[in-house]
């Protein structure tokens, strides 16, 4: 008999059906067993009763524990009205089991998955990650993260974007600087990639629209709530634009898109969080770097660094805009040329800033954009004053040369992304197995002791 999901068992009342899954919970009534069966989508309850015929049946049925696989085969019944639970599409029916196959044990659970909170600290939580990722808190994160991806590659491509593959093996730091990790690559040196960055300009000159979602490497030597080693990222670059509004337009856009997608998806998910998602303005704000620094001093009260935004000025950034703007986002545009990369477009009006923008959202950014310079001279000027020799980036500037239209893009952090649109203190949590400082799936330090032992 083929296989039916749990989410289309109220089709089938009265009908004999197989399903398979894991056990979620075991409650036992007297002589009757009652479990919840978890497959990927939904839960039923299924009902074992003393079987006179067959009794080595239900002594079957007494072994089951929670994380067990079974299949299960029997009949869909509507459930007493007095047990309707009316907060899972399956609280309707349950399925009287009548053959039953244990596919695999599970050993005894360190942990209650059935609790309504994993009571532990991050780091357990992260150690135990292949376990404790089965909790239904844990599986709503990642069932939004991957609505979150399925919106962006639905929402561009219908915009006209071509989906590229960018390499993650690079000759150059593509952002500069030191915060690489270098590898060893046969006879020479290679890097992981910051971002696509150089790949994706270079296909617009191809395809004049493109995107891309895969997994980016920052040697960052960061701690933090908001920092990862390594993350996805979802990039996109386009052609003939008149400069950097252009591109915040359709990040506008997109969010919208994507707010009404979550909406009517992952109604369930967000509840589990109970954070409500955010009204997407037509015209999402935007301010100036200048004025943003200006109004974060006049709220703090403290004098920062004139190159950048500091974590706590973004907080004090997306506040002002909530109260002030009635948005939960922000756009900071024209960043000093300073701080900015050198493919980075200056101002018209003073080139000291220039044509980018960070986007904020709950106090933390969340994307980073800009205008590109297109122009080969300008862009080999612009990587010579910043005492780079361009012969570093000769496969790159080949784009350049021969016909590159007016372009820019923006790359967002899913991490980040789906933290804050749940309410997550760290992006670790809505991270499936975080590299950081500390961690490449065990915390190293105690990947080291386990190391030291077997020895």
């Amino acid at each position: 008999m083929q296989r039916t999901l749990i989410i289309d068992t109220p089709k089938n009342i009265g009908k004999k059906v197989t399903l398979a899954g894991w056990v979620n919970v075991r409650r036992d009534h007297g002589k009757i067993i009652f479990i919840d069966l978890r497959d990927r989508t939904g839960i039923i309850q299924v009902v074992f009763a003393p079987n006179k015929k067959n009794p080595e049946f239900q002594k079957l049925a007494e072994t089951l524990r929670s994380e067990y696989v079974a299949q299960i085969i029997g009949a869909i019944n509507e459930r007493p009205k007095n047990m309707i639970n009316e907060k899972i599409p399956t609280g309707k029916v349950e399925l009287l089991a009548e053959e039953l196959v244990i596919l695999n044990s599970a050993q005894s659970l360190p942990i209650d998955l059935n609790a309504e909170h994993l009571d532990m600290g991050l780091e357990t939580l992260l150690d135990m990650r292949p376990l404790t990722l089965k909790h239904s808190k844990a599986r709503a994160i990642f069932k939004a993260q991957a609505e979150i991806v399925k919106t962006f590659y639905e929402f561009f491509s219908k915009n006209g974007f071509m989906e590229i593959q960018a390499p993650k093996i690079v000759p150059e730091a593509t952002e500069g600087g030191s915060e690489v990790f270098s590898i060893e690559y046969f006879e020479s040196k290679a890097y992981l990639a910051q971002s696509p960055q150089f790949y994706k300009q270079i296909m617009v000159g191809v395809f004049e629209r493109v995107f891309t979602i895969g997994n980016v490497y920052r040697a960052e030597p960061h701690d933090t709530t908001r920092h990862l080693n390594e993350y996805t990222s979802l990039d996109f670059e386009m052609g003939f634009i008149k400069d950097h509004t252009d591109l915040m337009k359709i990040i506008t856009e997109w969010l919208k898109f994507l707010v009404e997608q979550l909406s009517a998806n992952c109604h369930d998910e967000l509840d589990a969080y109970g954070v409500p998602l955010p009204k997407i303005l037509d015209d999402i704000p935007a301010i100036s770097f200048p004025e943003a620094k200006k109004i974060a001093r006049k709220i703090s009260g403290k004098e920062t660094d004139d190159l950048d935004l500091e974590p706590e000025e973004e907080r004090i950034l997306s506040g002002y805009a909530a109260k002030e703007l009635n948005s939960e986002f922000l756009f900071v545009t024209h960043y000093p040329a300073k701080k900015r990369p050198w493919y980075t477009m200056p101002d018209d009006a003073d080139p000291k800033y220039t044509k980018s923008f960070d986007l904020l959202f709950r106090g933390v950014e969340i994307a980073t954009g800009g205008q590109r310079i297109h122009n080969y001279e300008q862009l080999v000027q612009s990587i010579k004053s910043k005492g780079i020799n361009p012969d570093k980036f000769k496969f790159y500037l080949m784009a350049f040369q021969y016909g590159m239209p007016p372009e820019g893009g923006a790359g967002f952090g899913l991490e980040r992304l789906t933290a804050k649109f749940l309410g997550l203190a760290n992006v670790k949590e809505a991270t499936l197995f975080p590299r950081d400082m500390k961690r490449i799936d065990l915390l190293l330090h105690k990947e080291k002791i386990i190391k030291e032992e077997k020895k």
